[in-house]
């Protein structure tokens, strides 16, 4: 049964497909994988092509699409129709075989099981804080995880979140007709685009989503440890000189496998209040799960 919550979530992405994109945008594969973002070619590079992958809260697709290209089991799955309908556009108009859709409420514990497998490699960016539980969430989805899997999760910070919180009031208040202050704030996160359907579903997920929550560092590694995830790191780096290692070694290596401590963790925090402010406080932990 769906929350208050989830409903609310629900209507909103079946109103505004997350991430939004022009579908005549990718007529061949081809498309698809020149349009890939570095981030999703850094996951790429570090995900062996053998291994199955679940893309959880995939939205219209586009990483678990690209994902897809190189492996044999990759899945996406969502509670909104309405990406959902544009993912499976995609699917079809590039006849991505390997790429399998599925609608499901990451909360609904029957739903998790239904699926019926487990993967090597579970992603779930962007997805928890817009739920009503995201330790809940969080606990359901390790359920789908082969032991020695890897788990990626991303969320907004507690502390990186501020600008944007600010912005958003900015925007609702003294430039709540301001086009041009719209566009601005666009640009800062997602840069210049050409696909209208882009920019908007940008806008409408930033800065009109009905539900979002705001975690710290330390509360997901209370997280891991509490279901035996091994942390491995944090991007941004919750190191105390930043190492950009990601390219050579991976996004799933034990460089940084220490754990920060409580004052790293904080002071590390309060520099993301202006170095992810244009990402909107996101930033990513990765572990593994034990034995």
């Amino acid at each position: 049964m769906v929350t208050k919550t989830g409903e609310k979530v629900q209507k909103f992405y079946n109103k505004t497909p997350f991430p939004d994109y022009e579908l005549d945008r990718f007529n061949s594969k081809e498309d698809l994988d020149i349009s890939s973002y570095p981030f999703a070619r850094t996951l790429d590079r570090s995900i062996p092509k053998d291994a199955s992958i679940l893309d959880v809260g995939t939205g219209t697709g586009q990483l678990s699409a690209f994902l897809s290209l190189k492996r044999k089991c990759v899945w996406g799955i969502d509670f909104s129709d309405s990406s959902l309908k544009k993912a499976k556009g995609l699917k079809e108009k590039l006849k991505l075989d390997s790429w399998n859709l599925k609608k499901v409420d990451i909360l609904d514990p029957k739903q998790i099981e239904d699926i019926g497998i487990k993967f090597d490699y579970i992603l779930c960016l962007g997805v928890l804080h817009h739920t009503g539980d995201a330790y809940k969430g969080f606990q359901n989805i390790l359920k789908l995880l082969k032991p020695n899997g890897y788990v990626a999760i991303g969320l907004y910070n507690k502390y990186g979140r501020i600008p944007l919180k600010i912005r958003i009031a900015l925007a609702k208040t003294i430039f709540r007709n301001n086009n041009k202050v719209k566009d601005w704030f666009i640009k800062m996160q997602i840069g210049e685009v050409e696909d209208k359907e882009r920019a908007r579903g940008w806008w409408n997920d930033q800065y009109l989503h009905p539900h979002e929550t705001t975690h710290t560092i330390g509360e997901v590694i209370k997280w891991f440890k509490k279901n035996d995830i091994n942390y491995y790191q944090t991007i941004p780096s919750s190191t105390l000189f930043d190492q950009s290692n990601m390219e050579i070694a991976g996004l799933w290596n034990k460089a940084n496998e220490k754990k920060p401590s409580l004052l790293r963790r904080i002071l590390k925090q309060l520099s993301w209040i202006w170095k992810t402010h244009h990402e909107g406080g996101y930033w990513i932990t990765f572990g593994r799960k034990k034995n």
